[in-house]
């Protein structure tokens, strides 16, 4: 059997992403998928700006720009000078000349507006660096994370279909090897991640407990020939029937309806059953005269696994956690997923692993994804057709989200950078934060430091004295020089998924002895041993 030290289950987004940051940290992945070939099913058209720095962090951004340029290209041709506002106004709020926060996406289909955000608010602020890489489908997510396994050495297996796992002593809880069951023989590794979807194989052959709450609506989604499509409008519309939203991408329809699941989940979608719902919850006789590639059919089921960790085997994105689509979560929390286990779990294969490390996954992923789950919940309940709901959700998009400072509330909460992680005991702001667009005096960002997946220590002390810490640690940790006079730029401790785990303090002596506590600390918690044996040293 071929041994590896890590197998990814699923080549999305996840898998990909995880695969990548194993091999950057010197592990050896390799990813099984039971595809022939990457899916070009219209699934999330976008990535939040969370998702975009972790691109950043990685030196993809500009191909993730690339992309971005290409689809607004298109976008633009479908909307020509006409449309709605709001489609203009979604348009217009991906093209960024200047460093602006991308302001984009919707709550239940109540779109962000542009002319709403303050643009000098400083959460915005600090995060403006990516904002013209965030207008990238799935499918091309995908294909250039692919690319990058390629590059690092990852091996991807295609057209693999996994049957299940087991433990080669019989108890995957064991210190043992884990081998996975395929319809192409058998895989062995030291550890297996289970990135395989919202109905993964693996998470059911293991009987790990899926909790949430059933689905109330059906949705589909799919790129379209479509006939007589004047009663249609650009955007999102709500009826009393569901919600339909037409274009940007040309031919793209996605449309839900509240009612009854469909006996048969994993049937095809037909060019029929996609009429037939149209055409229900539009009210008007669009023809849809043919489908390209393949429609998807989803549901609001929100479920969340119990336990991210089953022994040896761990699990990621949709086999962790299932919501409804809507505002393109699910892609967003699996790429956290990802950044977050990929560093830990390559200090454990790698043995230099402070005690706890992988654990912490669990603790600071789980409540991510449960607020998630909560925030898509909330999305369905202002879509439904009934009078009520829509007098609330008149309320919510003309009251509540005009009120100085709320839309700024919702654009940074939706684009993933309040995301925040208990890092160290007593921590105060910056500490268990995103980084986000970090700009040292040289001109240079701290992204640019952190291409090889090493943390990053930002020492802006006049001396140098920080960089004293972590001179037998530089397999792990990139010290970067950037002295300065200006007290209200901290130094930084900055692990490889971009999270600030020490930061230097405004009040009293920011460069005096406590700092330099608290940083033997972090370093101690998250960096591993300051005295560590060469051979656990090595990337």
């Amino acid at each position: 059997m071929q041994r590896t030290d890590v197998i990814v289950v699923g080549a999305g987004p996840t898998g990909l992403l995880l695969a990548g940051e194993l091999a950057l940290q010197g592990v050896q992945a390799m990813v099984l998928e039971r595809l022939d070939v990457p899916d070009p099913t219209i699934k999330s058209g976008s990535i939040n700006v969370a998702s975009a720095e972790i691109l950043d962090r990685r030196g993809l951004l500009p191909a993730a720009e690339e992309v971005q340029r290409r689809r607004m290209a298109a976008a633009r041709a479908f909307t020509g000078s006409g449309g709605t506002s709001t489609t203009r106004g979604l348009v217009s709020g991906f093209k960024q000349e200047s460093p602006r926060f991308p302001v984009m996406g919707h709550f239940a289909g109540i779109m962000f507006r542009n002319d709403l955000v303050d643009q000098e608010d400083p959460v915005l602020a600090a995060h403006t660096a990516v904002a013209n890489g965030v207008a990238v489908p799935q499918y091309d997510l995908e294909l250039l994370l692919a690319e990058r396994c390629v590059q690092l050495g990852v091996e991807i297996r295609r057209g693999v279909a996994v049957r299940g796992v087991r433990s080669t002593s019989g108890d995957l809880h064991d210190d043992a090897d884990v081998v996975v069951e395929t319809d192409a023989g058998e895989f062995t590794a030291g550890w297996v991640v289970a990135a395989d979807g919202g109905r993964s194989v693996i998470r059911k052959q293991l009987g790990i407990d899926f909790v949430g709450t059933d689905p109330e609506l059906v949705g589909y989604q799919a790129i379209a020939d479509l006939d007589d499509v004047s009663g249609l409008s650009h955007g999102w519309t709500w009826t009393p029937r569901g919600v339909y939203a037409y274009g940007p991408v040309p031919g793209r329809i996605l449309v839900a309806r509240f009612g009854p699941q469909p006996e048969d989940r994993n049937a095809p979608v037909t060019r029929e059953e996609l009429q037939d719902v149209v055409r229900h919850v539009t009210q008007t006789q669009v023809t849809i005269a043919d489908i390209h590639g393949r429609a998807t059919r989803w549901s609001d089921n929100a479920r969340q696994v119990r336990s991210y960790r089953h022994g040896r085997v761990l699990f990621a994105g949709d086999a962790a956690h299932v919501h409804s689509p809507f505002s393109a979560q699910g892609l967003n929390l699996g790429f956290g997923d990802a950044v977050n286990l990929g560093w830990k779990l390559a200090a454990t294969v790698r043995s230099w692993a402070p005690t706890g490390l992988l654990d912490t996954y669990e603790t600071e992923r789980s409540p991510i994804a449960a607020w998630v789950l909560d925030w898509t919940r909330a999305q369905v309940a202002l879509l439904r057709g009934d009078e009520r709901t829509a007098q609330l959700r008149k309320v919510v998009g003309d009251e509540l989200f005009t009120v100085p400072g709320a839309m700024n509330r919702m654009v940074a909460v939706s684009s993933g950078i309040m995301q925040h992680y208990d890092v160290a005991d007593d921590a105060t702001a910056p500490v268990g934060s995103i980084a986000g667009n970090v700009e040292l005096t040289s001109g240079a960002r701290l992204a640019d430091h952190a291409h090889d997946g090493r943390f990053v220590l930002v020492d802006r002390s006049p001396d140098g004295r920080f960089a004293g810490a972590v001179p037998h640690l530089t397999a792990r940790v990139t010290s970067v020089a950037d002295p300065t006079a200006d007290t209200s730029l901290p130094s930084l401790l900055v692990r490889p998924d971009g999270i600030i785990v020490w930061a230097t303090t405004q009040d009293g002596e920011p460069t005096g002895d406590d700092a330099q506590t608290r940083l033997d600390v972090a370093i101690a918690r998250w960096v591993g041993a300051r005295r560590a044996r060469p051979e656990a040293l090595l990337p």
